[in-house]
């Protein structure tokens, strides 16, 4: 017979054995995260994120890496988006959808991580909009264990066509995103795009950055 103490044993074993195994090749989706505009407008809007994070700057981690996902253990395994595109497109994409529900017309272009924020600034000056938006991601990584963190510090820019600052609007924080003991990753596929679209709006709706989209 298997006392109470050896149930236990047998019970927190196998909820190790399942975090591992739920912890290998963990995606979540930014794609479809819709993010609703406090303004309005028709103008164009050149639109880039510049992905600075240093782990993906120093190619240790790739574009498209998101967080961790921590085994039984708390062995780390990579987390990626759910499109196998990088974060920052994933971001211009959810950007340019939401100027366009609006009015807005966007126009979005790709970078690189090793490219300077000059470089970004002069290509997007040569797209020829009314307004350039360059959004910049110092940190963007989630944690999971049994609870599941996200540490952010993102950065949106707006300028007008010919590349003066208009607007800056920076967030930095870490925020807890409560767990679940059975099943963690799936609570953080469900958390982290809710937090995304929470983020998003912060440095979308911010009053001066509104204020420069209409004018």
């Amino acid at each position: 017979m298997i006392r109470k103490s050896g149930w236990t044993l047998v019970l927190a074993s196998v909820v190790m054995v399942f975090i591992t195994g739920c912890a290998v090749g963990n995606k979540h989706a930014y794609q479809d995260v819709a993010v609703d505009l406090d303004t309005s407008g028709s103008s164009s809007v050149a639109l880039a994120t510049h992905d600075q994070r240093p782990y993906v700057v120093s190619g240790d981690k790739q574009a498209d890496f998101v967080g961790l996902q921590r085994g039984g253990f708390g062995n780390p395994f990579n987390v990626t988006t759910l499109s196998e595109n990088a974060l920052a497109e994933d971001f211009s994409n959810v950007v340019a959808a939401a100027l366009n529900s609006k009015g807005f017309r966007p126009l979005t272009m790709s970078t690189t991580a090793t490219e300077s924020h000059q470089s970004v600034l002069t290509r997007l000056i040569a797209q020829d909009a009314d307004r350039l938006m360059l959004l910049t991601l110092l940190e963007w990584k989630s944690d999971t264990y049994q609870n599941t963190a996200l540490k952010y510090n993102a950065r949106v820019q707006l300028f007008d066509g010919e590349g003066k600052l208009l607007a800056e609007k920076t967030i930095v924080g870490e925020d807890n995103l409560k767990g679940s003991v059975m099943n963690p990753p799936g609570h953080a596929k469900k958390v982290i795009p809710r937090a995304f679209e929470e983020k998003l709006g912060l440095l979308l709706n911010d009053a001066e950055i509104s204020k420069a989209l209409q004018n």
